[in-house]
């Protein structure tokens, strides 16, 4: 499999985290399907997907067969992709706020769904589609992607706020951060920056830092490979401190104990090319 990130304009970088591509070499038959698993990453995204129609497993919602060109607000658990045919993916991550930010969004309303994007934005996704369909490279769609959330910023004269700031200043400290200094940053009352955050992340200040923490750890796990030679070392660098409190953490966000899931999950830098 193929999987490639674009970075954004730095006019686009406060709510964008990155552009993606993900492609398949070979088509998946059914009889060798594939099952992708992902732990929550802390990142809602705006996907198209220009292949065979997949199914995604929530533990909310189960088995369901997402739409051709889909939201996804903040996942709170673990989630699996069961894929077959030819994977042909296009999309935008955002960074914690930037969907509720660019496009005003109640972001508590998408928390684990992946929604009809038209249902929400309206024909302009029917359009963007078209073209996405019908650029011939990869770099061209990113183009489109980005044209597409360049005019949304100038029409409205979007700008990044206080929110934004502090929302990914939760993903900079990668989930370690002290929360009530977030409320002085933002220049609001606890009650008011976490009824703001709630609206245009999807989840608590406290909740999504504990997300954050657990992508950002596994992302590092991944990095090398589900290799972990100190497991003491990589818990103090993502701040815990209590190996119980950890495992529990752990869990509850895998459904797998750490041990188990570093030999046994499926996420997709297992099926990546290289």
């Amino acid at each position: 499999m193929f999987y490639q990130k674009f970075v954004p304009a730095p006019v686009l970088s406060p709510f964008v985290e990155c552009y993606f591509v993900w492609e398949s070499r070979r088509t998946i038959t059914p009889q060798t399907p594939v099952v992708i698993e992902s732990p929550p990453t802390g990142f809602g995204s705006l996907v198209f997907n220009l292949g065979v129609p997949y199914a995604v497993e929530t533990p909310r919602l189960g088995k369901t067969t997402v739409p051709g060109q889909f939201l996804t607000g903040q996942a709170t658990r673990q989630y699996r992709l069961h894929l077959n045919g030819a994977i042909s993916m296009v999309g935008i991550v955002f960074k914690p706020a930037g969907l509720g930010s660019l496009f005003g969004v109640p972001m508590h309303e998408f928390a684990d769904e992946r929604t009809d994007a038209r249902a929400v934005l309206g024909v302009t996704i029917d359009q963007l589609a078209d073209q996405l369909a019908n650029s011939p490279t990869n770099p061209e769609r990113v183009v489109c992607l980005e044209e597409f959330l360049l005019a949304r910023l100038l029409k409205n004269n979007i700008r990044p706020d206080r929110l934004d700031f502090t929302a990914n200043q939760i993903v900079g400290q990668k989930g370690i951060i002290h929360l009530p200094s977030l409320t002085d940053d933002a220049f609001l009352c606890r009650r008011q920056f976490e009824r703001k955050f709630l609206d245009r992340v999807g989840v608590s200040p406290k909740f999504y830092a504990r997300i954050r923490r657990i992508g950002h750890l596994c992302s590092v796990m991944a990095s090398n490979r589900w290799q972990v030679s100190d497991w003491h070392d990589l818990l103090v660098g993502a701040g815990y401190y209590d190996q119980s409190h950890f495992i529990k953490e752990f869990t509850e966000f895998t459904g797998k104990r750490p041990s188990l899931y570093v030999k046994d999950n499926v996420e997709l830098s297992h099926y990546l090319n290289g």
